[in-house]
């Protein structure tokens, strides 16, 4: 599986209790793992939202 179709598939055809296993995993690794380091406490909060607004600009969040 390379594509989130693939794996989304894959997951489409697991039997419930592997699904629960599943989603446990990732709960698990996710506490593990956080997506964002937080921000040292001294960066201004004018930096971090110039940082943000750079990041969205270049990576566009879709909504609804």
């Amino acid at each position: 599986m390379s594509t989130l179709a693939e794996i989304e598939k894959a997951i489409e055809s697991l039997p419930p209790p592997e699904v629960v296993e599943l989603v446990a995993w990732l709960e698990r690794s996710r506490k593990a793992h956080p997506a964002w380091p937080v921000p040292p406490p001294d960066v201004p909060r004018e930096e971090l939202e110039r940082i943000e607004a750079e990041i969205e600009g270049a990576f566009p969040m879709r909504r609804g």
